[in-house]
């Protein structure tokens, strides 16, 4: 298992990867910039520790130099490059942990494939979910991986609409996030800022904040704006 330093390690460096981010330069109060073309996201970003890294494709390289001036003006800059190149600024919450507590109900394992799970899952997903199970055998709150590469899961949790405010979510997360530290990969959780319950049920298990990530999302070619 790792501890959280290498678990934070593996997460800086997985997010550098998968977004082209130049993380080896991100220090606090200031901001680093390396063009890399992405498609359909010509510009990323991570937010941590009063720093910031950010990866844009060449093509809005000036865009975002005409906006950008030090970590505070980051997700102000990141609006104005997506509304002059008729685009989306998504953010979300990055969070992380090792310190993860025995779920709080029984918790049974299936596979992804198995037929009660919902439809956001079955065909999706692969693997094993984790899931809080009915008296009638019905899936209540389920818990499953992404897998970005060998060195990290990411959990998504989704709970039934008639089984919320019971802390199912809790356990599944739980489970799913003490089954990939026993691997001996990281742990990912992500949600979008204004959604606090699902902050909530991450803080409750142990995932705490590690950062904040953005993408610029179009589906234009960056070579026409």
């Amino acid at each position: 298992m790792l501890d959280l330093v290498d678990n934070e390690a593996v997460v800086l460096a997985v997010l550098g990867d998968r977004y082209r981010l130049p993380v080896e330069r991100l220090a606090p109060g200031r901001v680093a910039v390396a063009e890399a073309a992405y498609p359909g996201m010509p510009v990323r970003a991570l937010e941590r520790g009063g720093g910031a890294v950010v990866a844009v494709s060449p093509a809005w390289s000036r865009r975002l130099g005409e906006h950008l001036d030090g970590p505070e003006t980051l997700g102000a800059a990141l609006d104005a490059v997506a509304a002059a190149g008729g685009a989306q600024h998504y953010s979300w919450v990055v969070r992380t942990g090792v310190a993860i507590p025995e779920p709080s109900a029984e918790v049974t394992v299936l596979d992804a494939t198995d037929p009660r799970l919902p439809d956001w899952v079955v065909g999706h997903f692969t693997g094993e979910a984790w899931v809080v199970l009915g008296n009638d055998g019905q899936v209540l709150s389920t818990a499953v991986l992404k897998r970005y590469d060998d060195r990290l899961r990411e959990i998504s949790v989704g709970t039934a609409e008639e089984a919320r405010g019971r802390g199912l979510a809790k356990a599944v997360t739980a489970a799913a996030a003490r089954a990939v530290l026993a691997e001996g990969r990281a742990v990912l959780y992500n949600h979008d800022a204004e959604n606090h319950t699902s902050a909530r049920v991450a803080e409750a298990v142990g995932l705490h904040e590690f950062g904040r990530c953005h993408a610029v999302v179009t589906d234009q070619d960056p070579g026409s704006t």
